[in-house]
């Protein structure tokens, strides 16, 4: 059976923005092909100025730093991740080639902050059940029944080859392998217990939630503001060449000229002597300061900051808050950041999930939480005092605070309530 040519409609819309946020998150010097031309001149003397004039451009990478920032908040604490034995390898091993649980979930927010998608896998090789990545590029065709299930996912695997998971006419899980649009294999998966599923184990996971449909791309406001700031540069770097001071020299005795000079050119630079006759001039020639293209730069180096921020918080007002306004503000259910932490972890305990039906007759309980303290959260001396009164009228228990004091950060997790208490004992007195 032959293989028909299609890409989903929203994959086809979105592909070149995803291609252009990778671009400028790379930064390498494919990023020139966004700056406009400076000339039209197709001759080879216009080619060669475009060439120098893209060149010259400076390209800061807003947009690799702001990722690579927030990738940082979320792995600044490892994930809460508690697996039944029968999947426990996964922790060291999720992908079936050395690759950690948590690197699988930083790869798949690593996606979800540049494009806002990306898709996990579970499929069985070996003796292992494991996950596989797939970047939004690579899922070219998808589609969903009424109820929004998923009965077909159409993903490129390589140049020439593509995976199709499918529901059949019985509506049970199916792989069909193609190879130069060719159907070549079809396998039937089936469980740990010999059953054949009736769903297809893969997730899309978006920047918005888990649904199949593509998501808002976080860092496209940074892309677009970092390519504007790109286009500043080479304006700025282009006036900067060609724009340069230019010395001049009027006479106004050719006579004088002739005698003093014999007929040769004036030679500027380098402690050279300029001799003027009475009346005549030397200066250079220059264009007025104009600090316009430095003033744009700045202008938007001011708002990719203030989008960096709103991929936290959800606010750019720029206004001073409150230490407790910032703990608010930074885990506030608006947070893009933290709707994306909290759809990458559903999706990877869904994949656990789905992961036990190849390795056990039973399904156990999954806990899977990515971290969601972005940042040190500051112990607040008053609420410790309270805390502490508390404790003396017999309204909470001292374990009640340590808790507190563990979620935020002031007590280490391995520090347990019994190894406290053999050290208040020691010491006689204290918490």
């Amino acid at each position: 059976m032959a293989l028909t040519k299609t890409e989903h409609s929203e994959y086809s819309l979105l592909l070149e923005y995803w291609i252009q946020v990778r671009t400028f998150t790379r930064g390498l010097k494919s990023v020139q092909a966004y700056l406009q031309d400076v000339t039209s001149d197709t001759s080879p003397v216009g080619v060669k100025r475009n060439k120098e004039y893209k060149a010259r451009a400076t390209y800061v990478n807003f947009t690799a730093r702001t990722r690579n920032s927030l990738i940082g908040s979320i792995f600044r604490k490892p994930a809460i991740a508690e697996l039944p034995s029968s999947i426990d390898y996964m922790i060291d091993n999720a992908d079936g080639t050395g690759m950690s649980l948590e690197l699988v979930a930083k790869l798949g927010c690593t996606n979800l902050l540049e494009v806002g998608r990306v898709g996990l896998y579970v499929t069985f090789s070996g003796t292992q059940a494991k996950i596989t990545t797939y970047t939004a590029e690579n899922c070219k065709d998808w589609k969903v029944d009424e109820n929004g299930k998923l009965i077909r996912v159409e993903l490129i695997t390589g140049e020439k080859t593509e995976k199709h998971l499918v529901l059949d006419a019985q509506c049970l899980y199916t792989v069909e392998l193609y190879e130069d649009s060719e159907l070549q294999e079809v396998i039937e998966p089936q469980q740990f217990s010999g059953a054949r599923f009736d769903f297809i184990p893969f997730i899309f996971s978006g920047s918005t939630d888990n649904t199949p449909a593509c998501d808002d791309l976080p860092l496209w406001s940074i892309v677009d503001l970092s390519r504007a700031h790109y286009q500043n540069s080479a304006d700025m770097e282009d006036v900067a060449r060609y724009m340069l001071p230019t010395p001049f020299v009027t006479v106004t005795n050719k006579q004088w000229y002739d005698d003093i000079m014999g007929g040769k050119p004036y030679e500027f630079g380098n402690g050279a002597m300029i001799p003027v006759p009475e009346g005549g001039s030397a200066g250079l020639i220059q264009a007025s300061p104009n600090q316009m293209h430095g003033e744009m730069m700045r202008h938007k180096e001011e708002q990719l900051v203030a989008l960096g921020a709103r991929l936290i918080s959800g606010n750019g007002t720029g206004q001073a808050e409150t230490a407790e306004a910032t703990r608010l503000k930074f885990s506030a259910e608006n947070s893009v950041l933290d709707g994306l932490v909290m759809n990458m972890s559903q999706a990877i305990k869904q994949c656990l999930e789905w992961a036990q039906l190849y390795m056990s007759r039973s399904v156990e309980d999954v806990k899977y939480m990515l971290n969601r303290e972005y940042f040190d959260l500051t112990v607040n001396p008053q609420q410790i005092a309270a805390d502490i009164l508390l404790i003396d009228r017999g309204i909470v228990a001292v374990n009640d605070v340590r808790h507190n004091l563990r979620k935020q950060g002031y007590l280490a997790d391995d520090r347990t309530d019994e190894i406290l208490d053999d050290e208040v004992e020691i010491n006689a007195g204290g918490l």
